[in-house]
């Protein structure tokens, strides 16, 4: 997933960089364009540069912009070690933007960190916010009705079922006008909502597996997701071949009892299932081995 989130999150630097803005608290502003990271802070590249222009002042303000998967406190090192070089760099403190996609056990990233000399004597160190994306509203993100901030809308907090809100989020991405920005936003929602809901599939809201494979953007996304899709079916069929073999020397395989396979989503695993079911003695032994092993 991370491979998918630092391109999904490019591409939304790219073309939605004003949405991310918003998402960081940085309003106000009459224009905004990406920069190249990597031209700017050779040492490390921060996940994106944002140069923005507020109305009565003649000079553009520089925004990093980090994006997290999960919280982890070397997200703070970095983001300082990136404001520092920045500051050498540009002669300026930029603002930060820092995004956490979703939780996970007891990590925390801060907005806080602090670099010591080796004696204690001289210590640097730097604040900014944390937008953590599972603590926002996913009504407050609809209601800024713009399209930018869709693809975000399933990390948040939300009382509709994940269905409903992907099927509002789809039907918001379909009143964009322009297609390709259109088919890119359906992409990179199809994305992060599989982060937000694993084992969920929403290919059939988002125009099933070929226009997500077919869209005319991302072209660096589209051999991962055609890789995954092509999992997804060699695991499907897996799991078919193991009911089939319960069948064929059984006469039946109660749905209920072996339900727990559709958990099931690793070739190799499935593959050692297919043998188990066609040489197990009886259905409760395989089914008291499928319940023992996942």
């Amino acid at each position: 997933m991370r491979q998918d989130k630092d391109r999904t999150g490019k591409w939304l630097l790219a073309h939605h960089g004003d949405a991310i803005l918003k998402l960081g608290g940085v309003t106000g502003f009459d224009s905004w364009k990406p920069l190249h990271a990597e031209t700017v802070a050779p040492r490390r590249t921060p996940d994106g540069l944002i140069e923005v222009r507020f109305p009565g002042d003649p000079r553009p303000v520089l925004v990093l912009v980090e994006i997290e998967t999960y919280p982890d406190a070397d997200n703070d090192r970095q983001v300082l070690d990136d404001l520092m070089v920045l500051a050498l760099d540009r002669g300026a403190v930029p603002e930060v933007v820092s995004l956490v996609l979703k939780p996970k056990g007891n990590l925390v990233t801060t907005g806080q960190s602090e670099r010591v000399g080796p004696r204690g004597r001289t210590r640097v160190s730097g604040s900014w916010p944390v937008v953590r994306l599972w603590e926002l509203s996913a009504s407050d993100l609809l209601a800024m009705n713009d399209p930018g901030v869709i693809p975000w809308v399933p990390l948040t907090k939300s009382d509709a079922a994940p269905e409903s809100l992907m099927a509002t989020c789809r039907e918001r991405i379909q009143a964009v006008t322009d297609p390709t920005d259109r088919a890119g936003l359906l992409v990179v929602t199809q994305i992060l909502a599989g982060l937000a809901f694993p084992g969920r599939k929403f290919l059939d809201l988002f125009g099933g597996p070929e226009a997500m494979i077919e869209s005319p953007v991302l072209d660096e996304v589209k051999e991962i997701l055609r890789k995954r899709y092509e999992a997804e079916g060699a695991a499907k069929a897996l799991r078919g071949a193991v009911v089939a073999a319960l069948e064929a020397r059984f006469g039946t395989a109660p749905a209920a009892s072996i339900a727990v396979l559709d958990t099931y989503t690793d070739a190799t695993q499935l593959k050692a299932l297919v043998q188990t079911a066609a040489t197990c003695p009886d259905l409760d032994t395989f089914v008291a081995g499928l319940t023992a092993h996942s």
